[in-house]
């Protein structure tokens, strides 16, 4: 992963007041009606935690054993939640589509594909902090 291409294009649209993660879920919400139920009514706490989480891991990109055992606490926490397999290409999806969306003109093509590939790999880690055989996947 190019950590500087990915921490660059996130200064790009990390907007102010949680900005990119609410527009995620305005996103997420529209495309995929169905998961809306498994959030509050109120999305402003958990934009909030998604964005230091992406921080987070862009700020330790270089760190695979913190990536690792943070992401995969973290995904045993969203297998506990019903998160299944094909809802993380759903989130790379809707997350790429915010940032292209809030990026604009700066916003190029190589970003894209950084992203997707880093969330990619995010969801391949948390997935690998699910209980055996309870991925959900099809």
């Amino acid at each position: 992963m190019n950590k500087d291409l990915l921490h660059h294009s996130l200064t790009l649209v990390d907007l102010p007041d949680d900005g990119l993660t609410a527009r995620f879920y305005d996103i997420l919400f529209d495309r995929y009606p169905q998961v809306k139920p498994m959030f509050s009514r109120n999305t402003r706490q958990q934009a909030s935690m998604l964005r230091s989480a992406i921080v987070s891991v862009v700020d330790h990109l270089d760190d695979a054993d913190w990536l690792a055992t943070t992401l995969g606490t973290l995904g045993a926490r969203h297998a506990g939640m019903g998160v299944t397999e094909p809802m993380y290409g759903a989130v790379a999806e809707c997350m790429v589509a915010a940032m292209t969306e809030i990026g604009g003109d700066q916003w190029t093509p190589e970003m894209s594909e950084e992203w997707t590939a880093a969330l990619g790999a995010v969801a391949s880690m948390m997935l690998a902090g699910y209980p055996a055989g309870e991925t959900g996947a099809a």
